[in-house]
């Protein structure tokens, strides 16, 4: 089958999911049937500030079998708790017994729909609308195997779930989909990473979904470093119940194109969520990336933290929302984004939002986005420092306070890794 033309025509997309899926659930079948005829009925998603039509993603091959490829190898973390994913198919899982025998389910979402179908089937597409976006119905039609982690009412998990979905460069389409649903008074930690291997243009279109109920927290970190050649949509979002917390802490630094956005839904009273993003493109890279704090219940709280460094000819858009609806009365929601532009050729734009329609709130909001201090890099160099050393301690400095700030170890070693590997690219 022609990868443009299922791409285009219903028939054929139909015919696929039947091959991919046919020992599905009934529910599960007719959902991914829904889904893939609104893929091929909605047109590109608008973008301001990122012309989609340009890059002739329709061109990319992601029906067709995969390509052979090398495998890809990536450095083992030794996570004791973890979930690992290449090109959709389970490597390897391991949780403790004593997490096991508390209830605690670590499954790939295909496992998951055999053992636990009543909570896919509630939780599955409960936050996000993949109907009103191309990409995420793409998503949600043609996801292979992702993520299922339930913790049962009064668990407590300490130790961090790890999380690894990684393509080969024989993959060019490429969904990966993830579900946590952390129960009444639970605690869970988890950390995700995206891999691929660098190859012909991939389409990866990804979603992540948080499900916190009342008295629940949720410790959220990925950190994306896809091949240049994926051209990326990703979708993160979160419903916080009743004195519940979704904490998100997020690295940007792989694909070609990134268009991002996380949303936290707070529609029950006393919710809170706080996120903090580091984000870092070279070359040509483009990202947009939108962070999302609805407020719709009273009493609920927000606070956005988001750092970014552009180098090269890299672009970078990022879009802080704070939407307090009519009722959110004691909603405080806070922002702050700031980019840091290296190069004359980087371009980089900060729009923060205040969406309010309640009276008594706090909100607030900050943005700024500017080249490097060129007499703080000639301070450091008459005293010694190298240009290169110098842009690398600027750099430092400007992100250290976020990224000093995640509170999962691991998390936090990785992404100034990837803070290293961008600088010396």
């Amino acid at each position: 089958m022609n990868s443009v033309t299922a791409q285009k025509n219903p028939a054929d997309v139909r015919h696929l999911l039947e091959q991919r899926f046919r020992d599905e659930p009934l529910w599960l079948a007719a959902r991914r049937r829904e889904l893939a005829e609104a893929y091929v009925e909605h047109p590109l998603p608008p973008r301001q500030r990122t012309p989609l039509k340009n890059r002739k993603l329709e061109q990319i091959p992601i029906f067709d079998a995969p390509a052979s490829a090398a495998p890809l190898t990536w450095r083992d973390a030794g996570d004791e708790a973890h979930l690992r994913l290449v090109d959709g198919v389970e490597e390897s899982r391991h949780l403790p017994a004593t997490l096991t025998e508390q209830g605690v389910l670590l499954l790939s979402l295909a496992e998951a729909i055999r053992i636990a179908p009543q909570l896919v089937e509630q939780y599955l597409g409960s936050v996000i609308d993949e109907r009103s976006d191309k990409f995420q119905a793409l998503n949600g039609a043609f996801w292979q195997n992702g993520l299922f982690l339930y913790v049962p009412p009064r668990t407590e998990v300490t130790l961090p779930i790890a999380v690894t979905h990684a393509a080969t460069a024989g993959l060019a389409g490429f969904f990966p989909r993830t579900l946590i649903i952390a129960d009444r008074q639970s605690r869970v930690v988890v950390s995700e990473r995206y891999l691929s291997a660098p190859g012909e243009r991939s389409l990866v279109s990804a979603a992540t979904e948080i499900i916190a109920l009342d008295g629940a927290s949720v410790q959220y970190g990925s950190i994306q470093q896809l091949a240049p050649s994926a051209e990326t949509f990703s979708r993160r979002a979160g419903r916080v119940g009743r004195d519940a917390r979704i904490d998100w802490n997020i690295g940007e630094f792989g694909g070609g194109l990134l268009v991002a956005e996380h949303q936290t839904i707070l529609d029950q009273p006393g919710g809170q969520t706080s996120s903090l993003t580091v984000f870092f493109g070279g070359h040509h890279q483009h990202q947009d990336y939108t962070a999302e704090s609805r407020h719709v219940a009273p009493h609920t709280g927000s606070n956005m933290v988001a750092r970014g460094v552009m180098k090269d000819h890299a672009r970078s858009v990022f879009t802080g929302v704070t939407d307090i609806k009519p009722g959110a009365v004691g909603t405080d929601g806070r922002q702050k984004e700031q980019t840091l532009m290296l190069s004359p050729h980087a371009r980089a734009d900060a729009i923060p939002s205040l969406l309010i329609e309640e009276r008594d709130v706090y909100a607030a909001h900050s943005a700024s986005a500017g080249p490097a201090d060129r007499s703080a890099i000639f301070y450091l160099m008459g005293r010694g420092i190298p240009e290169t050393e110098a842009i690398r301690l600027i750099v430092h400095g400007f992100l250290a306070p976020v990224i000093d700030s995640i509170p999962l170890q691991s998390l936090r070693d990785e992404v100034w890794e990837a803070v290293e590997r961008k600088i010396r690219g």
